[in-house]
């Protein structure tokens, strides 16, 4: 899709403002206009906000697909295992409604699949229902049955470790993905303001360079899942496809952090957060890293965030995303320039690695 922002107009902004006026988002007095103005900036931040994204006021891959998941709510339609699969809000919530009950023991990513199919299976046996993995009427019924037990429930969360593996005698994988931030889009749209492009490329693609070297002396097997020595994007749902089929037990994606505050830095990471669960092996890696950073590199401290980011929610192994550091920093580009801070940013990545998987 082409990347929509200020200033954009046609009949594909009419179609965002209408989803987003739907959603309950107001546009101000020009309404549906099919211009992408200040209000309809505005609107876009609010929905990322909500949703967990970059609140840039652009509509990118993910904001647009988040955007239609939006508009489907629970009991809209009869959902069941299909290829392409059902995504949206209503699948989410299933997932989430499952996932409080016992039954489903994954974060809820929206997407319907085989996992999601025997969850709901197993909760209208329980139920003695008729088991068809079809999410209709009848286990609608007895799902909003229990709604006073799955909003009294707790958090739930789902585990560091999906795959069952040997740990004697099966080698750790660790998949490296770069991020889109650090790309430059086709026809040089940029997927987040200001996208470092050809600079941040070779910055994030060094940095993945020295931690494959790195974990493989460790005695780690390292894939690299995604990466561009040029500008051309690499779509973020390919990504994530690449990612699971890679067999891997963790995902680090590497970008770079971007301000219009040319004074902006520091280090960031992020972890799946969604509504009701979070993951706990992302939560734990994500603050080893971020500690490592911050202590080591002296960098300032941004903080770990919890994201429902689509590399974090849908990739099928404990994710992380990290930003070391601004490159709209003068300072910070000249540092991240350097192939010694480079290696340095990879060596306490490495080691937050080793030590995670060493403790699970």
């Amino acid at each position: 899709m082409k990347v929509m922002k200020k200033n954009s107009y046609g009949k594909a902004v009419t179609d965002l403002q209408r989803r987003l006026k739907l959603l309950g988002f107001d546009l101000g007095v020009t309404g549906v206009d099919g211009i992408f103005g200040e209000r309809t900036v505005d609107a876009v931040k609010r929905f990322q906000q909500d949703r967990g994204l970059r609140a840039s006021g652009i509509v990118d891959q993910e904001t647009w697909q988040e955007l239609v998941d939006a508009g489907y709510k629970i009991g809209d339609r009869l959902l069941y295992l299909k290829n392409p699969p059902f995504r949206g809000d209503d699948v989410k919530t299933l997932q989430l409604w499952l996932k409080t009950l016992g039954f489903y023991p994954d974060n809820e990513n929206g997407i319907f699949c085989q996992m999601t199919q025997k969850a709901l299976i197993e909760f209208q046996e329980n139920m003695d229902i008729h088991d068809d993995g079809i999410m209709g009427e009848q286990t609608l019924k007895h799902l909003t049955g229990l709604q006073r037990i799955i909003t009294e429930k707790k958090t739930s969360n789902f585990p560091y470790i999906k795959k069952d593996r040997d740990a004697d005698h099966a080698v750790s994988t660790i998949i490296f993905d770069l991020d889109p931030v650090a790309q430059s889009a086709e026809e040089g749209q940029p997927e987040d303001p200001g996208g470092p492009g050809r600079e941040g490329i070779a910055i994030c693609s060094g940095i993945i360079d020295y931690c494959r070297k790195m974990l493989e002396g460790y005695g780690y097997s390292a894939v690299i899942s995604s990466i561009k020595k040029k500008p051309g994007l690499t779509t973020l749902f390919d990504r994530v496809k690449n990612a699971n089929s890679s067999g891997g037990e963790l995902l680090v994606s590497i970008g770079l952090n971007y301000s219009s505050e040319k004074e902006a830095n520091g280090c960031s990471c992020y972890y799946f957060k969604g509504l009701k669960s979070y993951s706990i092996g992302g939560y734990k890696l994500a603050n080893s890293i971020q500690d490592r950073l911050v202590k080591n590199m002296d960098l300032l401290d941004c903080r770990v965030h919890g994201a429902n980011y689509a590399i974090l929610k849908n990739t099928e192994m404990v994710s992380v995303l990290v930003e070391p550091a601004f490159i709209s920093n003068p300072e910070q580009k000249k540092n991240l320039l350097q192939d010694k801070y480079q290696e340095k940013i990879s060596k306490n990545i490495c080691d937050a690695i080793d030590r995670f998987l060493k403790e699970r």
